[in-house]
């Protein structure tokens, strides 16, 4: 039998249910507040996954071409991960081809023969290595007879009438410099190496005789390192020369421009006719000058150095006469004094000639004289063509001297293409990437010829 809920029991229920539910008070969480988790212990590194250590073994000589019966020794120095100062370390030397220089276990190397070899220099017990390849340079190429295949780029027209003084190039430019015009301007041609256009000139009034330059190539653009501050010879041939300044300009298409134009200028006070060429793999600047007396001289300097040095107001040594109606003055020039850096090596020539163009390549200095004569001159016996490529060394002397034998072969120009009036100058010398390369201007025929510029290769391996 069910029992009855007592009535105090019964009434609460029933107004619960009546009433709706009852206010519920709120209850804020408790957000525990936890220690940091502990530091991760200390991993061990997995087989294989450290930095590998290394040994670097550095040739700190400059690159350096040798004639036959030359020698140097090598200097190395050791850097890397692995490299500990107490210990000793047995290097080891190797001549990939001994019938053109032999090297012994001390890096001393003897030049034998023309040609290339490779010298490695390795460490014994860690296997670290370097290597460098070596040039034995001489004149024997040059003195070859003529051959089709020592074309490099010929034939190729350039606007102005008047012969190729100097020219550098790149894998896709040559840039060409002519003295034209009245008043006197070096103009500067850039063409494609290979092909006849597009062309792009720029001219730089007074500068000079545009006896030698090279290119720079930057970031910015492309540099004409070049004499400048030229004077007038004479006005009747409206000749300049003895250029005092050597001059950095970027190379703009279509802009002519007097001396005061260039930011970047650089003076040997005291020198004149002031040219310039640059061992890129070195980075050193040959310059080649003549003193007052007309001695000739030449000096190499860092070219990041020459580049950075602070430039100062300079007065030139020697009068200057330019333009029409003519003007005389000593001008002054701001410009780097080199004078007050020191050269990394500084020589007397053993001539006074002018050249026709050199260059400074690995140590040596390769010169080129010539001169070129019409056909008629030459069929007259009063004149000929004729090159010839003298090579110096560091110490100032002519190690050989070499002719180009095939120059004054009228019959042998025409039938090549290359000259129809027989002249045929000497004009322009580069070393690049183990080639020799020796430039000439000549003229077509008609009543205004036409001028081309002529280069060839030689190999020096």
């Amino acid at each position: 039998m069910k029992r009855a809920l007592p009535a105090l029991a019964l009434s609460f229920l029933l107004a619960l249910f009546s009433c709706g539910d009852p206010a519920v008070p709120e209850v804020k969480p408790v957000i525990p507040v936890l220690p940091p988790p502990p530091a991760p212990e200390p991993q061990e590194p997995e087989p294989g996954t450290e930095d590998p250590k290394t040994l670097e073994i550095n040739i700190s000589d400059p690159y350096t071409d040798l004639s036959p019966g030359e020698s140097m020794t090598l200097h190395c120095t050791l850097s890397g991960t692995e490299f500990d100062q107490a210990k000793s370390y047995n290097l080891l030397f190797n001549s990939s081809n001994p019938s053109v220089a032999t090297v012994d276990g001390s890096g001393k190397i003897v030049a034998i023969a023309r040609g290339s070899t490779v010298v490695r220099i390795s460490e014994q017990e860690s296997g670290a290595w370097t290597e460098r390849k070596f040039y034995v340079v001489d004149l024997s190429p040059v003195k070859q007879a003529y051959s089709s295949g020592f074309k490099f780029t010929c034939g190729h027209t350039l606007y102005y009438k008047a012969v190729v003084q100097s020219w550098d190039f790149f894998d896709d430019y040559l840039y060409a410099c002519q003295v034209c015009g009245s008043p006197h301007t070096l103009t500067f041609t850039r063409k494609p190496v290979h092909s006849q256009a597009p062309q792009a000139y720029m001219h730089l009034k007074y500068y000079g005789h545009g006896d030698n330059m090279f290119v720079e190539r930057s970031s910015e653009g492309d540099w004409l390192w070049t004499p400048n501050y030229g004077t007038l010879e004479s006005g009747s041939t409206n000749r300049y020369t003895d250029s005092q300044v050597l001059s950095r300009v970027k190379f703009t298409p279509g802009l002519t421009v007097q001396p005061s134009f260039s930011a970047h200028n650089y003076v040997l006070p005291g020198m004149k006719r002031i040219i310039a060429a640059c061992d890129s793999d070195n980075g050193s600047l040959g310059i080649w000058c003549r003193d007052a007396s007309g001695k000739a001289w030449f000096y190499v300097y860092d070219i990041e150095a020459v580049k950075s040095a602070s430039a100062e107001n300079i007065q030139l040594a020697y009068n200057v006469s330019y333009g029409s109606p003519v003007v005389t003055e000593k001008p002054i020039v701001k410009a780097v004094n080199l004078a007050k850096l020191t050269p990394l090596l500084k020589f007397q020539m053993p001539f006074n000639y002018v050249p026709q163009g050199y260059d400074w390549h690995h140590g040596k200095l390769w010169f080129f004289r010539g001169g070129g004569a019409e056909a008629d001159q030459v069929e007259a016996g009063t004149a000929k063509n004729w090159a010839t490529v003298y090579l110096i060394n560091q110490q100032g002397k002519t190690i050989e001297t070499a002719a180009v034998p095939w120059v004054d072969n009228l019959a042998l120009l025409a039938s090549e293409g290359l000259t129809d009036l027989g002249y045929f100058e000497a004009e322009g010398v580069k070393i690049k990437d183990g080639m020799l390369y020796l430039g000439f201007a000549s003229k077509d025929a008609g009543a205004s010829p036409e001028r081309r510029v002529n280069i060839f290769k030689y190999p020096l391996d």
